[in-house]
């Protein structure tokens, strides 16, 4: 495992270098890291508000850039478990111009400030870093707006894929916890996948606590439950 770890994430570092596409290796590489064609071929979601689709009584937009299919699935796949952080950089790009295109139609002010969904301490010492940080802080980039860091995930919970809607809702019931000043009331929380929305909704149950007045959620995917 480890062996096939290791030669996923070199395989991941030399396309970068090389400046091949993630997903045909082909060198006629566009900004968000694919080929044109590969780009083209992507499964695309609309920029529209996925709030009705999911469970939530605190974040008012919900934006996802892409539906979790083939290939998003394995990019995300890899993303999350091949130790493969270089390829935040390109979802931030694809996440941010969905954003982007959101908010200008819909002529919302953008929040003040990023936070990417926590990962338990268990978790993140098994994958190495926290998939959702490493991108909150590539769209900081983009979008130039502040990451902050004011909570954690104090309860090491189940794994929310293995849940059904139900479940994800009461297995995040009490998992995270302010440990600093929030100094804004636009807030949007940033995450790879949305599923049922409950770990988002969670964390925004405690942000509307601290006082924050507008939260949103972004993430690269989104995928029935």
């Amino acid at each position: 495992m480890r062996t096939i770890v290791k030669k996923l994430s070199q395989q991941a570092n030399d396309f970068r270098v090389q400046g091949l596409c993630w997903l045909c290796e082909t060198p006629d590489m566009l900004t968000c890291g694919l080929c044109a064609t590969c780009f083209n071929d992507l499964p695309r979601r609309a920029p529209e508000n996925l709030r009705p689709a999911v469970s939530d009584d605190y974040c008012r937009v919900w934006i996802a850039a892409l539906s979790y299919q083939p290939p998003v699935d394995r990019w995300l796949h890899s993303f999350k478990f091949a130790q493969t952080p270089a390829l935040a950089r390109h979802l931030a790009i694809l996440l941010s111009a969905q954003v982007m295109t959101y908010y200008k139609q819909h002529k919302r002010l953008l929040p003040e400030a990023l936070i990417a969904v926590p990962l338990a301490k268990k978790r993140w010492r098994y994958r190495g870093y926290n998939q959702a940080l490493v991108l909150a802080n590539e769209v900081s980039k983009v979008l130039g707006i502040p990451l902050i860091h004011a909570v954690i995930r104090h309860k090491d919970s189940k794994v929310q894929h293995q849940l059904d809607r139900r479940q994800r809702q009461a297995n995040m019931r009490q998992a995270f916890q302010v440990v600093s000043v929030i100094p804004c009331t636009r807030i949007a929380i940033v995450d790879d996948i949305i599923t049922t929305g409950a770990t988002v909704s969670g964390l925004g149950a405690v942000l509307s606590e601290q006082g924050v007045v507008e939260i949103d959620a972004w993430a690269v995917a989104y995928t029935p439950s």
